[in-house]
């Protein structure tokens, strides 16, 4: 039965840097950012340390007393959620593989090429070894 849990993604990560990153420039630490956003500090530290994930209003009251855009915010989010790093440190935190299109398949799938070429080749080499010039010109084909 689902418990209405909000639980952190990859994506909150990246959020949660960059509002630290924010933080930094204006030189806020958390207890002054609760302050001047209205958000409690016990609910800000929740979201920087990943216990929750944080919901717009709370968003847009963070991004007003960074007296910066929330989309500016969002925008290095997006950009950190794909870093390599920030989703191998995500992963390492959570033990989990981070469920976003940011993590890097390619690896995989040209294993899984290399795979699939290398049982085309060896039923071409069959194919050539019993004399069948059919077989092993499908094979041919089908490589192309």
């Amino acid at each position: 039965m689902p418990t209405g849990k909000k639980i952190p993604t990859i994506e909150s990560k990246a959020l949660s840097i960059a509002i630290k990153r924010a933080m930094a420039v204006r030189e806020l630490k958390t207890p002054a950012l609760a302050e001047e956003s209205g958000v409690p500090y016990g609910t800000l530290r929740r979201i920087l340390e990943l216990n929750t994930v944080a919901n717009y209003e709370q968003l847009r009251r963070i991004a007003e007393a960074l007296r910066m855009p929330l989309s500016e915010i969002i925008e290095d989010a997006e950009k950190l959620a794909e870093d390599p790093d920030v989703i191998a440190d995500y992963q390492e935190e959570t033990g989990t593989v981070a469920d976003s299109p940011a993590v890097d398949t390619t690896k995989q799938d040209l294993a899984d090429a290399a795979d699939a070429v290398t049982d085309l080749k060896a039923g071409m080499d069959m194919a050539a070894k019993r004399g069948d010039a059919a077989a092993e010109q499908e094979g041919y084909e089908e490589q192309a």
